[in-house]
């Protein structure tokens, strides 16, 4: 099946190269998602590697969800990429930005649009969730359990949104902002105005008028992006 697909390696990069190889027959479609790869012996000589190291390869890929090993089956190419992909995003993101203009930008865009999404598809039950996390909020001791309140707020409508896509690049987005914001509350009195603002959010999205609860998320971000870009500047 993967002859003449496979080169054999050099000693510097084996487990690497593997993962790289195996990387590139799965995403351009060589190996089909579902398919199961050949068996541990068939890779190794294919591959031209000992046991070890091919085990370490395999276990690179099942750590970022591109495969799976189901014993005693045999390993199988996950049937989504979803996870793989999730994964990448991440970790790209966490290596090498280097732009918080662009970061910013992102997350007003991806949020603005949640927000709306949210205000469409909510229910009920949704409602009371953001009731309870405003709740939290208001009732918060410190800067801490505030931007705790906080992120659950966006988060939750990042859900209350249900497309699955959106909130994995969301929750990659809060993540990487999430010390920042933390020095922003930290360090500016903006907790009433922040309060205030999720406030006028929520009842956009319990209204279900999809274009205030995107202005409101805009006017939002906006602000505290603001503050976000001073801080930072501050610190160059």
């Amino acid at each position: 099946m993967l002859e003449g697909k496979i080169n054999q390696l050099k000693k510097t990069t084996l487990s690497q190269d593997i993962v790289q190889q195996l990387m590139d027959l799965i995403t351009n479609g060589t190996i089909s998602p579902g398919e199961k790869l050949p068996s541990e012996k068939e890779l190794m000589e294919l591959f031209g590697v000992g046991r070890s190291t091919l085990r370490e390869a395999t276990r690179a890929l099942a750590a970022l969800e591109l495969i799976e090993v189901r014993v005693p089956e045999g390993t199988f190419v996950t049937e989504s990429f979803g996870g793989f992909f999730t994964k990448h995003l991440a970790l790209m993101s966490k290596i090498s930005f280097d732009n918080i203009h662009e970061l910013i930008e992102a997350r007003i865009k991806y949020e603005t649009d949640l927000a709306e999404m949210a205000a469409e598809k909510s229910t009920p039950s949704d409602h009371q969730r953001l009731d309870n996390i405003l709740l939290s909020m208001r009732e918060a001791a410190d800067n801490e359990q505030f931007l705790k309140a906080d992120l659950e707020f966006h988060t939750a409508i990042a859900e209350i949104a249900r497309n699955s896509f959106m909130l994995q690049v969301m929750n990659i987005l809060r993540d990487i902002t999430k010390e920042w914001m933390f020095k922003v509350i930290e360090s500016s009195s903006i907790q009433e105005r922040a309060f205030n603002h999720h406030m006028k959010i929520a009842k956009a999205i319990k209204e279900k008028n999809i274009n205030e609860a995107g202005n409101a998320m805009l006017e939002h971000l906006t602000i505290v992006s603001d503050l976000l870009l001073k801080y930072h500047n501050k610190k160059q």
